[in-house]
């Protein structure tokens, strides 16, 4: 029988999918990506089309409190670093950190190596794409979640035009960066990985030949390749 993982576990998981193993990543970022993976856990109980950030920043602070030898610190914060950096230039100014970041420890970046694959799978099977469940959880349908990244792309400024016109050929002047990011649900620093996993999501929940899914695609087509050094594209042209 496959374990049942726990919600700190699929939290740590998340951070280390997200990037978390190699820099410090954001709590929204962790929080959505789990949110589209699990919606069913990862999800507002009263708005479940919505991600909970709660959930991932809970069990990310948790995850920074020893436990016991089974159960050790696997994470630090930004300002834990900044702390650190303030201390050895002797500054013993007070660090704060409203909205933390959060990276993976030693013990964090090996447990994640040792437990990756098997987390994976294991989320595979409770969140299939269509009807997602999670335990004691709201349930989340294939067309609320259809509904929902519909929105999504209906309120990028760039749509409107789009779809008066989908057989002409666009600029990134007419389909601005920022609305691939909005679409997709991605910024300049996701991985490859998981803007491909992103890609795959945002377009099956779209609909096969949808004016809302040929905008996406063309979003893509224009920025998938290059979204991670778009801005230092430009500023190697100085605009």
């Amino acid at each position: 029988m496959k374990r049942e993982w726990t919600k700190k576990e699929i939290v740590l998981w998340g951070l280390g999918m997200c990037g978390g193993s190699k820099g410090f990543v954001d709590t929204e970022t962790v929080g959505v990506f789990l949110f589209e993976r699990h919606p069913g856990i990862f999800g507002l109980r009263n708005h479940p089309e919505y991600p909970d950030i709660d959930v991932a920043r809970v069990q990310l602070a948790d995850a920074k409190r020893e436990k016991g030898p089974d159960d050790p610190i696997r994470v630090i914060q930004d300002s834990d670093e900044r702390r650190r950096r303030a201390r050895e230039l002797g500054d013993e100014k007070r660090v704060l950190s409203r909205d933390p970041m959060w990276m993976l420890n030693a013990d964090g970046i090996r447990w994640y190596e040792e437990n990756r694959e098997e987390i994976h799978e294991y989320i595979n099977s409770v969140s299939k794409i269509g009807e997602r469940r999670g335990r004691g959880s709201v349930h989340v349908s294939a067309r609320r979640i259809s509904t929902s990244v519909m929105e999504r792309v209906r309120k990028r400024p760039s749509f409107e035009r789009y779809a008066k016109n989908t057989e002409a050929s666009y600029s990134e002047d007419e389909l601005p960066i920022l609305d691939f990011f909005a679409v997709f649900n991605v910024d300049a620093h996701t991985p490859e990985p998981l803007f491909q996993s992103a890609r795959i999501r945002t377009i099956e929940a779209l609909g096969d030949g949808s004016v809302e899914e040929r905008y996406a695609e063309q979003l893509s087509r224009l920025y998938a390749h290059r979204y991670r050094t778009y801005y230092d594209e430009l500023l190697a042209k100085g605009e």
